[in-house]
């Protein structure tokens, strides 16, 4: 099989190497605009698990939106959802 080379390997326009924490706020920022905004049921219950719900997680600008989510949570009619919500934030 032929050796396959970039014409220009040292192009400008290459992709850096994805940066873990980056790309963990960003999936971290989605779940929770997700989990705020879709009232779907099941969303909810697969995004709550694996979600921060410590506004040290995220920037100043969110915090009202963990807020949110908490209170979201907290007061959910699914059991599941609420028992869940006390089990990540601890009170």
């Amino acid at each position: 099989m032929p050796l396959v080379r970039a014409e220009n390997p040292d192009a400008v326009g290459r992709p850096e190497p994805d940066d873990g924490s980056a790309v963990v706020a960003e999936w971290n920022e989605a779940a929770l605009r997700e989990f705020v905004s879709n009232e779907h049921l099941d969303v909810r219950r697969c995004t709550l698990p694996g979600l921060p719900l410590r506004k040290s997680a995220y920037p100043p600008e969110l915090h009202g939106l963990v807020d949110a989510a908490v209170a979201t949570a907290r007061s959910h009619p699914d059991e599941y959802i609420r028992h869940r919500v006390e089990h990540q934030v601890g009170d």
